[in-house]
């Protein structure tokens, strides 16, 4: 319910795969869209990423970009470690707090550098500022 001096927020949480190397810095290559700002919001606040890689890992970069529709530009490097997975040993993983917050229509986008698979969530609320009646 809104009033005049309100938001109404909504959980706005994106999810993507990415597996297809891209060592491109300038958001050119294969990009998998992790979350989307709806156009109907005044924007979207992305609290944390996190990363879970599926195996196997080697030293290299998972990235995330900033598509404004017209420009994608990079927004983060999150370094991989390499990791070999085993019964007691897990896959890598990470948690990262970003704080950003996305224009309505703004799209977060991801690449990994190694052709291994990662699974990136965005976990994130949009908003509506509420209008007081004339």
């Amino acid at each position: 319910m809104c009033s005049c001096t309100t938001a109404e927020y909504t959980s706005n949480i994106g999810v993507t795969t990415i597996s297809t190397a891209n060592s491109n810095l300038d958001g050119t290559g294969t990009l998998g869209t992790v979350l989307t700002s709806p156009i109907s919001s005044n924007g979207t606040l992305i609290s944390y990423v996190t990363v879970k890689a599926t195996g196997n890992t080697s030293q290299g970069m998972v990235r995330l970009f900033i598509d404004d529709g017209s420009n994608i530009r990079l927004f983060m490097e999150i370094r991989i470690p390499a990791v070999t997975q085993t019964g007691v040993s897990p896959a890598f993983g990470i948690t990262i707090p970003v704080g950003i917050s996305l224009e309505a229509s703004f799209l977060l986008k991801a690449s990994t550098q190694n052709a291994e698979t990662f699974n990136i969530t965005a976990y994130g609320q949009s908003w509506t500022n509420c209008t007081c009646p004339s």
